[in-house]
């Protein structure tokens, strides 16, 4: 099932670098790709990048493209899942239900679904079932956040189908992701610091759902930060400090959050990038190669 997918503009030369990047390494190291494997209930499906000369099971990291908590068909983030298996791991890109039809719930049972598929697939394709990660951009590092730290939470398993098998993933890696929309848009500090407000209040809320308001309890369920304990896996934040889109506040807090419930945190941040990260090459991608190989 093909989706609208929507990415910032200003991604547009980074992902041009990276899938060159990612093709020559993909020449050295070689993967194969099983395509548009359906994975929920209501049809959404995932490519699924396989290393060639893998000996033994290899961990699987989840995909997820960013843009806007619009629903994504995951084609323009191909080049991460290329970058991961020409590095040793398997890469599911997914495709996920979002705004302007569906709101965070929806995407979350996608998100669970798809993780629970690849256990459920994980003998077919040599991949370990114990070692699944996530990783993603903007909305998509909100989305990974949100798998990591919604672990065994059944409001957000949804019925998308693989019921029988677990949605926990054991690592995560967001870049640039909204974490808290409470501080987001009643914080002094948060406000002063992003430009249209209002704009962010509007799109936002056509994914969590009801009118903004810092007490309503979807817009804090929708925040990964409310959901932060102990158990919560090994988590990178990504960041530029110059990104006026989604502010370092967000990774800052984020990461703080975790430190503080005792759960295995850490922070890297560029000073110049903005939200796409522009001009770095692959420097995010291997800081987050490296920290997937430490931790799963």
């Amino acid at each position: 099932m093909r989706l609208l997918s929507r990415c910032p503009r200003h991604f547009s030369n980074f992902l041009i670098l990276l899938f060159l990047s990612a093709s020559l390494l993909s020449a050295e190291t070689g993967f194969t790709v099983e395509k548009d494997l359906t994975y929920s209930n209501s049809g959404m499906t995932l490519d699924l990048f396989l290393p060639k000369e893998a000996s033994t099971p290899v961990p699987c990291v989840i995909v997820i493209q960013g843009g806007g908590f619009n629903a994504q068909d995951g084609q323009r983030f191909r080049p991460f899942a290329e970058y991961l298996a020409s590095h040793g791991f398997a890469a599911a890109l997914i495709a996920y239900r979002g705004r302007p039809d569906h709101t965070y719930l929806d995407t979350m049972a996608d998100m669970k679904a798809s993780v629970r598929f690849v256990r459920k697939v994980s003998g077919k394709y040599r991949i370990d079932p114990e070692r699944i990660g996530a990783t993603g951009r903007s909305a998509g590092g909100t989305l990974a956040a949100l798998l990591a730290v919604t672990g065994g939470m059944e409001d957000f398993e949804g019925s998308e189908g693989h019921a029988g098998f677990s949605s926990r993933i054991q690592a995560a890696v967001a870049y640039a992701g909204v974490f808290d929309f409470v501080a987001r848009f009643t914080d002094p500090r948060h406000i002063a610091l992003q430009p249209n407000v209002k704009s962010k209040i509007e799109s936002n809320g056509d994914w969590v759902g009801p009118a903004f308001s810092a007490d309503n309890p979807e817009w804090i369920r929708a925040s990964a930060i409310r959901h932060v304990d102990k158990n919560d896996p090994p988590t990178l934040f990504l960041q530029c400090k110059d990104d006026s889109t989604v502010l370092w506040l967000q990774s800052q807090e984020m990461y703080e959050a975790m430190k503080s419930a005792g759960a295995e945190a850490s922070i890297h941040y560029y000073e110049k990038g903005g939200h796409g990260f522009n001009g770095l090459a692959e420097e995010p991608m291997a800081e987050m190669v490296k920290f997937f190989r430490e931790v799963l």
